[in-house]
């Protein structure tokens, strides 16, 4: 952290960060205790990327299986017919948005044409 910031600038920046310090406490205390709290959103936010990924990782790794023939146009036009499991083996990298798409009626034939596999 910069010992260029001015202690009023310190003070809302740990304000606005949620965190209540003594009004007492010098320039190096509050610069101490934003670069503590600094470190610690980060952590916190490396968490929840991990979280998110892991959860998306999870997405990816359910079954699903055709329940209406269609033609994929997002991977070469690939014909599904029903009762094929999605994606096909040389189309791992498929998206939530897709998945979802693809299990709603929100997709240009309007018919929900995959479901998870139980």
């Amino acid at each position: 952290m910069s010992n260029t910031l001015k202690v009023d600038e310190i003070k809302k920046m740990l304000t606005d960060s949620g965190v209540t310090f003594d009004e007492k406490m010098k320039k190096e205390e509050l610069l101490r205790l934003l670069e503590e709290t600094n470190q610690a959103e980060v952590k916190e936010d490396t968490a929840s990327i991990e979280n998110s990924e892991q959860e998306q990782e999870e997405k990816s790794h359910k079954k699903y299986v055709v329940v209406h023939d269609f033609k994929d146009l997002k991977d070469n036009n690939h014909i599904y017919i029903k009762g094929d499991p999605y994606p096909r083996a040389s189309n791992q990298k498929v998206t939530a948005a897709r998945i979802k798409e693809l299990s709603s009626t929100k997709n240009k034939m309007k018919k929900v044409l995959i479901k998870e596999q139980v």
